[in-house]
């Protein structure tokens, strides 16, 4: 892709993002020259194309300026906001990529923001979203227990300005937000049946909260086990709470219980429920010096971010975050359009197994 369409495209970005606001001049181009590392030339290049669109206004005298007409047509229209758990994970940095090359060919502009897990940042962005006149939002709620005034007031504020909503990796109980998701439950159960067909009676699932995710893990679990005609004893869903869904500040405090609890119960095999809590696994098995196969198989949701952060193979479930962003992005477009009539609240995409190196026959 040329130079200059590269900046045309980041200073048209951050036009719609609200940086020049009415009647605030842009800087000229020896400033934007050096901002962006490039020629004059090719700041004059981009410049007149957007002039030549109707995005900007040229004065001779007084500099460069935004055309305010074209962004109230445009801008009001064509701009959806992704809130993100962590755009630096790429998990979600991939989900934004599938979100943005969808709103793009529908020229649409995506403003993408990481809520940190943080209930009062999400209400800010959200506070944002509403002042930036966004049609539409895609975010992942925040499920912590004892906050769901918050999350209310959340949705309340966006569907109250007519912002449509679409969540992303997991449900709202008792709503009819639209949402797309993985399949959860098939996933969950097919990890559990290949232990099962590996020899393995006493498997523990391992979870830290009853997100809808969680939850429907959870059923898998279950569902697998009695299918195998195996008897489901509610000492295998190992559940340790935390105070917020993302433990890394209880790190340490998490590993240490689950030691205690695994001294306690007979098992052969664990499935833990996500990449965070397998990773406290994995370190809790080392100091108890259970290894991996050998003396415990261990399967997990989100492997490929697992292996990437731990440098280990681990058999597990890896969840489709692109195709759910681009199907996120496709369902929020058909509610823009008044299409909700005729796509399904909710949507589910396939996700893989990776096999790895984590699980034993006995």
């Amino acid at each position: 892709m040329a130079k200059y369409i590269i900046l045309k495209q980041d200073i048209l970005r951050r036009l719609m993002d609200g940086e020049w606001a009415e009647g605030l001049r842009l800087p000229s181009s020896r400033d934007f020259s050096e901002y962006y590392e490039s020629s004059v030339n090719t700041v004059e290049k981009a410049i007149k194309e957007l002039v030549e669109e109707g995005w900007l206004i040229r004065d001779t005298r007084r500099g460069t300026f935004m055309d305010k007409r074209k962004l109230t047509v445009q801008g009001s229209t064509h701009l959806v906001a992704a809130f993100v758990f962590g755009i630096e994970n790429p998990l979600w940095s991939a989900a934004l990529r599938g979100i943005e090359d969808v709103l793009y060919l529908q020229e649409y502009q995506l403003i993408s923001s990481s809520n940190d897990r943080n209930l009062e940042k999400l209400e800010v962005l959200a506070k944002g979203a509403v002042a930036r006149k966004v049609k539409g939002v895609i975010l992942c709620p925040i499920l912590s227990h004892g906050h769901e005034d918050i999350n209310n007031r959340i949705f309340t504020l966006l569907q109250d300005n007519g912002i449509k909503v679409v969540c992303l990796d997991r449900t709202v109980y008792n709503s009819n937000i639209p949402y797309v998701t993985s399949d959860n439950i098939t996933g969950a159960y097919h990890l559990t049946k290949l232990l099962i067909n590996h020899g393995h009676r006493r498997i523990l699932f391992i979870r830290n909260s009853n997100i809808s995710t969680m939850n429907e893990r959870l059923v898998g679990f279950k569902q697998a086990i009695i299918d195998s005609d195996l008897e489901y004893s509610e000492q295998f869903d190992v559940i340790i709470p935390t105070r917020m869904e993302d433990f890394s500040d209880e790190f340490n405090w998490y590993c240490d219980v689950f030691e205690q609890k695994m001294k306690q119960l007979n098992f052969t095999a664990v499935l833990t429920a996500n990449d965070q809590i397998g990773e406290a696994v994995i370190h809790s098995f080392q100091k108890l010096k259970y290894s991996i196969p050998e003396d415990v198989s261990l399967v997990t949701y989100d492997a490929s971010n697992l292996n990437r952060k731990i440098n280990f193979n681990v058999t597990g479930i890896s969840q489709p975050f692109y195709e759910m962003g681009q199907c996120a992005a496709r369902l929020l477009l058909h509610l823009i359009d008044g299409k909700e009539e005729q796509y399904n609240i909710g949507q589910v995409c396939k996700s893989r197994m990776d096999i790895g190196e984590s699980v034993k026959s006995i």
